[in-house]
């Protein structure tokens, strides 16, 4: 599964350039589909999803239909800035490299010999096994707080984009997609999914708030997963002042 995971990483990077992937069309999909798999997994996986934000943004850029404002046109220049920075390296967990375009374009493959190779863009090099790692070798999980930022970073050009755009649905399709993952088991996927509904949601109801602290407290009762009751505490400080007043 993991190997598939990768493999269809590279496929969205890949298809990302030159707007292949019809950003306006599926930008909910593609944001939804990066804080799952952001900072996870073996560095050219990494260095993919930080390529696959970069790349989006350049599309919005440059895309005619829908066409943006002037000011949203310079908050994507200044997000495109901004994603490249240092900082942001640490967040997608790509501070070690040098540079992330050429490890995104790193993978591996076995020779009849059994070597290994690196394929980059243009030629075969002798490389170590860095893309078709298992994921038990990767145990390291995203800081949330990280994923917070990345995704209110996501969320401001998402809502910049949507000011040009009548009766734009972006924000809903993506909240309806981490809802669906946040009230799901999934030791994996589901604290990243509470984080990012915490995060974008803009009104919420009493029976989400129910919901988490249910899972709140069978996630305390086995004290198993911490990085689950860490999300669900930060999506809950979140989501408590958008409740009504008379909740």
């Amino acid at each position: 599964m993991w190997d598939d995971i990768a493999i269809l990483g590279r496929y969205l990077l890949m298809l990302s350039f030159n707007n292949c992937l019809d950003v306006a069309n599926h930008l909910p999909y593609l944001f939804h589909i990066v804080t799952l798999l952001v900072h996870t997994g073996p560095m050219s996986l990494r260095a993919s999803i930080h390529g696959l934000v970069i790349n989006i943004i350049h599309s919005l850029c440059t895309c005619t239909k829908p066409s943006f404002s002037g000011e949203t046109q310079r908050l994507l220049r200044l997000s495109l800035d901004e994603f490249s920075l240092p900082k942001f390296y640490l967040l997608f967990g790509i501070s070690k490299v040098k540079s992330a375009a050429v490890t995104a374009f790193r993978s591996t493959a076995t020779g009849s010999h059994g070597r290994h190779f690196c394929i980059d863009r243009h030629h075969y090099l002798p490389q170590d096994r860095s893309f078709n790692q298992s994921i038990g070798e990767h145990q390291e999980r995203i800081p949330l707080a990280s994923l917070e930022v990345i995704t209110d970073a996501l969320l401001e050009i998402m809502e910049a984009c949507m000011k040009n755009i009548p009766n734009c649905d972006w924000l809903q399709q993506w909240i309806e997609l981490s809802k669906s993952f946040a009230f799901r088991y999934n030791p994996a996927l589901q604290p990243r999914a509470i984080i990012v509904f915490g995060c974008i949601s803009k009104t919420t109801i009493d029976q989400e708030v129910k919901q988490l602290l249910r899972i709140l407290v069978k996630a305390l009762e086995s004290f198993q997963d911490l990085q689950l009751i860490e999300a669900i505490i930060m999506g809950l400080t979140r989501l408590q002042p958008l409740l009504a007043p008379e909740s």
